[in-house]
């Protein structure tokens, strides 16, 4: 029990000790069940450690949400990831008890143009889609602000690059697609598939090179050849009749669908991360439980996680493997190429992005000269004008 006071009101020396001990007692048990995390529910101590593994609960139940999923293709590998045991796919299932059923699909299935994903999107007519930054380039040519090709001399710098526009370009997705963004799947760095090996500058020009770009067709047109836009699955056919002298793709995508069979070099790279959005229309969105929600992004984050990791470590380096074992013969650029690459880049791919975004005055370049320019080395001066640094 408490130690009573004193009533003579002359202070015994114990009694004061333990009076004052008390409260220190308190306090130190107080520091230390803080430390453990205790009992306190301020925001702070709410949040979960760096690293730790905690998940949504599932609380909904007796419900049922059914998603295609529309894939630029079913052969590549994030859509692969996606599918695949234990992926995003399954564990979305898995944790939802069944009660979100996506169904992957592939846009040459369901006979998909990639420019019109943001239409088909908004709506309606799709559910659940990937929209890729290079198809959606010509109606919303601000989403390349973060892969403006050939200005980028390194894997490291790219990614800054995507980093630094990832909530901006998300919000202008959205806006546009009446759709939400769950996370992003990447690809790797792209190359020529070519008849002939590139070394010089001189080598590409006249070439009829496919395109998947506004901006990679910038790129090729200002190195002197000729970029047309083929879908991918007719890349193959194209290749082999002679209708395209190259096509450019990432080093896996292109051995997906064995284009080592129709062409003899693997030129490149050309550093350039394709960036694209697992978007949700938003109306479908609304009407999922908030506890289902926070699941489909937690696993659509950790696929985007996996995905780079794969890319980085697994896929790139895979792409070129794969393309010699099929017989391709490997050519690196040329740091010749690579300077003249850059110098398109500035010359012709930028200021033409420019234009196409109303100007040096419009949001585009501001979010470039802020985020991306100083990332790059290049500076887009009050005449629309690419300057480096």
């Amino acid at each position: 029990m408490l130690a009573g006071k004193d009533k003579s009101g002359g202070g015994n020396p114990m009694t004061k000790l333990r009076k004052f001990t008390f409260p220190i007692l308190i306090g130190i048990l107080l520091l230390v069940l803080a430390a453990c995390g205790g009992d306190d529910e301020s925001e702070t101590a709410s949040q979960p450690a760096a690293g730790s593994q905690s998940k949504s609960e599932l609380v909904s139940e007796g419900l049922s949400f059914k998603f295609q999923y529309a894939c630029i293709n079913r052969t590549l590998d994030p859509c692969e990831l996606l599918a695949s045991e234990g992926g995003m796919v399954e564990k979305i299932f898995q944790r939802t008890n069944g009660q979100i059923d996506i169904q992957i699909s592939s846009f040459p299935e369901l006979g998909l143009a990639g420019p019109d994903t943001l239409r088909l999107v908004a709506d309606g007519t799709l559910g659940m889609v990937e929209i890729y930054s290079g198809y959606i380039g010509g109606d919303l040519p601000i989403v390349d602000v973060a892969n403006l090709w050939g200005v980028i001399g390194d894997i490291g710098t790219n990614w800054r690059t995507i980093e630094a526009v990832q909530g901006p370009i998300h919000k202008i997705i959205e806006e546009r697609s009446n759709g939400i963004v769950l996370a992003e799947s990447y690809y790797g760095n792209n190359y020529y598939y070519a008849a002939k090996a590139l070394r010089s500058p001189d080598d590409l020009k006249g070439l009829k090179i496919r395109s998947h770009s506004t901006v990679l067709g910038d790129l090729i047109n200002g190195m002197g050849a000729d970029a047309q836009f083929v879908a991918f699955s007719e890349v193959y056919t194209a290749l082999e009749r002679g209708i395209l002298d190259a096509a450019v793709t990432c080093g896996p995508c292109g051995a997906g669908l064995r284009w080592f069979e129709v062409a003899d070099y693997l030129n490149g790279p050309i550093i350039s991360i394709g960036v694209t959005y697992i978007t949700i229309n938003k109306d479908r969105w609304e009407e999922i439980p908030a506890d289902l929600q926070a699941i489909m992004k937690e696993e659509a984050m950790a696929h985007q996680a996996e995905n780079r990791r794969l890319m980085e470590d697994v896929w790139d380096p895979l792409g070129i493997t794969e393309n010699v074992a099929g017989g391709m013969e490997f050519v690196e650029f040329s740091q010749e190429l690579k300077d003249a690459l850059k110098q398109a880049s500035i010359d012709v791919v930028i200021p033409n992005w420019v234009d196409r975004n109303g100007g040096p005055g419009s949001e585009a370049v501001t979010m470039f000269n802020d985020l991306v320019g100083p990332i790059v080395g290049v500076t887009i001066d009050a005449n629309g004008k690419a300057i480096a640094d």
